[in-house]
């Protein structure tokens, strides 16, 4: 390694011009940092020649503090503990690119990675250099709800068989290990049986007054009238009323405010909208002053205008942050496209952006391939595209930072 530039006595090959950057572990304590001179791409606005970091601020970077020593800084081609150069079997190796004690493709050593094991519900992630267990919890679809949220807990303490039961549906083990349900009592989402007013049938939850599928008892299924009215009451439909099967019942957002759809045929139907709000959600629920009546997952309710929230009220009742909401970019539906790889889709002031995650970059320009490359290790595109270290010395990347060290003393070789 050289000297600096402005020690005479011998010439510095390898100097890093300007300000180094905050090495990664090689810092020596109570050190002062200097900079030295290199025609290589540098990390800020470069001075002209060697400049002393002030030392309030060199005392920020380093602990310790030694009065009147300074330290010039240049390249370094070493990894610096605990970084190393493992290689890779999905693009080029670079130089000190892996810390083993976080990398899940390399923890504790190259090549060792931290696997995951899905049919016992297990995975692992680096920590500290070894891969730790840890339960996994995937959502299975269950018909007809859709995806049900699981959370599986290693209840026997046995590796053999991972994390054996999930909490939210296991009777033996239900929202807790060893909490076991009352005997023919289900476990629903972490609870034994069904919530107040709700029958278990066959593994679902469901109200016997109003299921079409299940009227009045488990299995029971509304089939249509052979004989329906014509024309059809407005915005109403056959189905299951009060455990019967072949009623005129009321579909979602709308009600028989008036009284009169027992009338069957010769009613008016469900001449409410439940969207109003002087009827929000129900018949003469009025709304406040600064509410609006608003649906939110499934519900009609009355709530805090969109405009109190700093958003906009949008067809189909929701509000939208037409500032930031990639799905209500710059207007109500107007989405974002998806990203590529490695890019993030966002809505900036009104306008769709794409951002590369954090620590990625493209440098080539290519949407195509997205942010192809990563910053963090990459030598010619060194935290930021087309900040290149010392190629022809080998210095590496580390962290998004060229890898600097204190110049050697010619005097010490």
């Amino acid at each position: 390694m050289g000297s600096p530039m402005n020690d005479q006595r011998a010439e510095s090959p390898h100097p890093q011009r300007g300000l180094g950057p905050r090495a990664v572990s090689v810092a020596l304590a109570g050190a002062v940092l200097w900079s030295c001179a290199t025609t290589d791409a540098w990390l800020g606005d470069a001075p002209e020649g060697p400049r002393l970091t002030p030392e309030a601020d060199a005392s920020a970077e380093v602990d310790g503090d030694v009065d009147g020593v300074a330290t010039l800084m240049c390249a370094a081609t070493e990894c610096p503990a605990p970084y190393t150069t493992c290689p890779s079997d999905f693009g080029p190796t670079y130089k000190c690119a892996v810390d083993p004690r976080r990398d899940a493709k390399h923890c504790g050593a190259c090549g060792n990675e931290c696997l995951s094991f899905e049919p016992i519900h297990m995975t692992s992630r680096c920590v500290e250099g070894a891969c730790a267990l840890e339960c996994l919890s995937l959502p299975r679809y269950v018909f007809p709800d859709g995806e049900e949220p699981t959370k599986y807990e290693n209840c026997n303490g046995l590796l053999d068989d991972g994390c054996e039961v999930d909490l939210l549906s296991d009777r033996s083990n239900c929202g807790a290990c060893g909490n076991a349900c009352a005997a023919g009592t289900r476990c629903f989402r972490g609870q034994c049986g069904c919530p107040s007013g709700l029958t278990d049938c066959n593994g679902f939850c469901v109200d016997l007054t109003s299921d079409d599928l299940n009227c009045g008892a488990c299995g029971t299924f509304c089939e249509y009238p052979d004989t329906p009215c014509e024309p059809m009451p407005e915005n109403a439909g056959y189905g299951c009323v009060a455990s019967t099967c072949g009623e005129l019942k009321c579909g979602f957002g709308s009600d028989d405010c008036d009284g009169d759809l027992a009338l069957g045929c010769a009613s008016n139907g469900c001449e409410t909208s439940l969207f109003e709000p002087t009827n929000c959600g129900a018949c003469g629920r009025t709304c406040k002053a600064g509410e609006e009546c608003r649906e939110e997952n499934g519900v009609i309710d009355c709530r805090p205008s969109c405009e109190a929230s700093g958003k906009v009220s949008c067809p189909g009742g929701f509000c939208a942050d037409l500032l930031n909401d990639p799905e209500n970019c710059g207007g109500c539906g107007l989405y974002c496209p998806f990203a590529g790889p490695r890019q993030q889709r966002a809505c900036d002031k009104g306008v769709c952006v794409v951002a590369c995650a954090e620590g990625f970059g493209d440098c080539n320009g290519d949407p195509s391939d997205g942010c192809e490359t990563d910053l963090r290790s990459h030598p010619a595109n060194c935290g930021a595209c087309g900040v290149t270290c010392d190629l022809a010395l080998g210095q590496p990347c580390v962290e998004g930072r060229c890898l600097v060290a204190p110049c050697e003393d010619p005097e010490t070789k």
